[in-house]
């Protein structure tokens, strides 16, 4: 079927009217939920982790989708996901220390946090205390050969800290274990001494892209791997008590990239996915929607004050809801990749449509003020 999704521009919408922010992500989730098979019809590129139900990309829907039926009390949603779980015996993944097989942790404990009957969090804990046991201690820098494993035990590309530190603090809210935390936190800090650019106020997706330059000679700063940062600092903070003395660390993160990301806010809406290039490319959407999530949630907490975060949420959550077709499809979501690449209206992932759960949650949180 055509798609029905407008290309740059996107018309105000009134996000005032909950009922229809809910009823589309109604939509978007129901369309998503219908689709977790047959991924040949509707995905471009799919990568070997993308049918994987304890890996990053379904992982990233199960999230966006357990996050977004709490936020609204639609326990069908729960169930659905605890479904899942339970047919995955609420197994991480099988790789033990890699970030990527991580994520679903999340999904579990917020599902054991719904109540949900029989979840099991000892598979969860379980592999966290063995990488406890046993903690890595390779390198940091990123290598060019796809087959060299080289950093990929740790946290050393940007999309990992989306994928595990929130898990890893979840453990320690979760279970009362004050070694879970120290170890996210020591890790998050590592990582971000390597990719975080001060004077930009942005993470490089890895340490292959510090002297890369884009289309326009900007530096790399990929927008869906700031995407990954950025809202994994906004479920890190989420998870975290409030009196932590660790939390300081991440708020200030948060408004550095949240002062950065208005700033470079496009025309209609959206972020690039080079994020500093100065033409004009195509809408994408997966890092929009990320950011949406984070400025929302930032205003929701008081974290983010002024007229420059609202009018960028506005105008990102009108041109996420112009790329959602009339059957709930989101469009213009950058395939799997590591690095700022082409998107065509067509174009979709399951992570696109959990970033966009994420922030429309995050959306009807706002309206409510």
């Amino acid at each position: 079927m055509p798609s029905t999704q407008s290309t740059l521009e996107a018309a105000p919408v009134d996000t005032s009217e909950q009922a229809e922010i809910k009823a589309m992500a109604n939509k978007v989730a129901d369309w998503q939920l219908a689709n977790l098979d047959n991924l040949e019809s509707y995905i471009r590129f799919i990568s070997r982790e993308t049918p994987n139900p304890r890996g990053w990309v379904k992982g990233t829907f199960f999230l966006g989708l357990a996050d977004y039926a709490e936020q609204t009390g639609q326990e069908r949603y729960t169930n659905a996901l605890a479904a899942i779980a339970e047919r995955e015996k609420w197994r991480l993944g099988d790789r033990l220390y890699h970030a990527d097989d991580h994520l679903v942790g999340q999904v579990y404990m917020s599902l054991a946090r719904a109540g949900v009957p029989g979840a099991d969090l000892g598979p969860t804990r379980k592999t966290l205390d063995a990488i406890l046991a046993d903690k890595p201690k390779t390198q940091m820098l990123h290598p060019d050969n796809h087959n060299d494993p080289g950093c990929a035990k740790r946290w050393c590309w940007s999309d990992a800290l989306f994928m595990a530190p929130a898990t890893w603090w979840d453990a320690h809210e979760t279970f009362g274990d004050e070694a879970y935390a120290d170890y996210a936190h020591a890790e998050f800090k590592v990582a971000t001494d390597l990719l975080f650019d001060k004077e930009i106020g942005l993470y490089y997706r890895d340490s292959r892209f510090f002297d890369r330059r884009g289309a326009d000679g900007e530096k790399l700063f990929w927008s869906r791997g700031n995407g990954w940062v950025y809202g994994g600092l906004v479920n890190i903070m989420r998870t975290m008590a409030q009196d932590d003395p660790r939390r300081e660390y991440y708020v200030s993160l948060f408004r550095k990239m949240s002062d950065r990301l208005v700033a470079i806010q496009a025309p209609n809406g959206m972020w690039r996915a080079s994020l500093l290039a100065s033409s004009a490319t195509p809408p994408e959407t997966s890092g929009t929607g990320f950011f949406v999530y984070g400025l929302a949630w930032g205003l929701n907490e008081g974290l983010l004050k002024g007229d420059q975060y609202s009018s960028a949420v506005d105008a990102g959550w009108a041109a996420l809801m112009a790329n959602v077709d009339s059957e709930g499809r989101l469009g213009y979501v950058q395939q799997v990749g590591d690095q700022p690449e082409g998107v065509q209206p067509d174009d979709r992932q399951l992570y696109g449509t959990g970033a966009f759960l994420l922030a429309t949650g995050q959306i009807l949180r706002l309206e409510q003020k």
